[in-house]
């Protein structure tokens, strides 16, 4: 009887699956949850917010809705860019943000993770948190991103 318990935990826990919408920003993979994302978009015309956190791109309007964008490259370290030229947005879901977005340079596939091949981040109960863990895939590693973190500003 325990053998068979045992053997059910491990088939509910293979069966577990994380679904990520991928991208990529300076050559580096990361995802966002997909029950996250509203849309991906390619409007990049940007109105400048003065005196914003640097990571504050700008507001943009797409279809009469206003959403602030939030580069992600300043909170992971990396150096920005100053041109936006063929970039996309991730839109995401009221559930992370009234009308928020991220920019990324370029926009991968849905990436199926099954439970076993991603590591939890020991900090990802945070609020702040930018990363919620990293996730094993042939060849590369997947950084699994918090959009929430993205929008909890330092002032």
């Amino acid at each position: 009887m325990i053998t068979t318990t045992s053997s059910s935990a491990v088939a509910t826990t293979e069966a577990v699956i994380h679904r990520y919408c991928s991208f990529r920003i300076a050559k580096q993979l990361y995802g966002v949850d997909i029950s996250n994302v509203k849309e991906i978009n390619s409007e990049v015309a940007f109105t400048p917010v003065f005196h914003a956190p640097p990571q504050v791109r700008g507001y943009v309007n797409i279809r009469g809705q206003i959403h602030l964008v939030v580069d992600p490259r300043e909170p992971l370290g990396l150096p920005p860019e100053a041109t936006c030229e063929g970039k996309m947005l991730i839109v995401f879901k009221p559930t992370i943000g009234d009308n928020c977005a991220m920019l990324v340079d370029e926009i991968g596939d849905i990436i199926n993770v099954p439970a076993a091949n991603f590591e939890e981040d020991a900090q990802a109960l945070d609020d702040g948190a930018l990363t919620t863990g990293v996730c094993k895939l042939d060849g590369q590693l997947l950084v699994a991103l918090s959009p929430r973190g993205f929008f909890h500003f330092k002032t």
